[in-house]
């Protein structure tokens, strides 16, 4: 069974919901089981991934990071980014991203809108074709 885990922060609702329904829809266009944990931010979301990265086939990660005026932008992303992508290149695990690096919420809006960019069923198709290569 071609099983995906969608892993989400939540610390933008509207952001990781316009996210959330672009990788979902692709899921289910093309009939993929999937399941979705919700985080509180996106420093949590290796936690997860670490924990689940043995049951499922392919991951989705979905976030936003916004630049602010500290520098705390830099430490999330850059912490959040490099072991999310440590966890999948050792265990060699297909996975796709759609964590959002922004400088303001009007990017935010803009690349996770459906109707817009949709970058979270970018990540979907991403992990998909991911998870064909790597399965090969």
């Amino acid at each position: 069974m071609k099983k995906v885990l969608i892993i989400y922060s939540n610390f933008y609702p509207e952001i990781s919901e316009n996210l959330l329904e672009g990788a979902e829809l692709i899921l289910q266009e093309k009939k993929f089981f999937y399941k979705k944990i919700s985080v509180d931010g996106t420093l949590e979301i290796p936690f997860v991934l670490e924990k689940h990265k043995k049951n499922f086939k392919g991951f989705i990660i979905l976030g936003c990071v916004i630049k602010g005026e500290t520098d705390h932008y830099y430490m999330v992303r850059d912490i959040a980014l490099k072991q999310i992508y440590k966890i999948a290149y050792e265990n060699k695990i297909p996975l796709s991203s759609a964590v959002l690096t922004v400088k303001n919420y009007s990017q935010a809006v803009e690349r996770s809108e459906l109707e817009k960019k949709n970058l979270g069923a970018n990540a979907a198709n991403v992990c998909i074709n991911l998870m064909n290569l790597l399965n090969e």
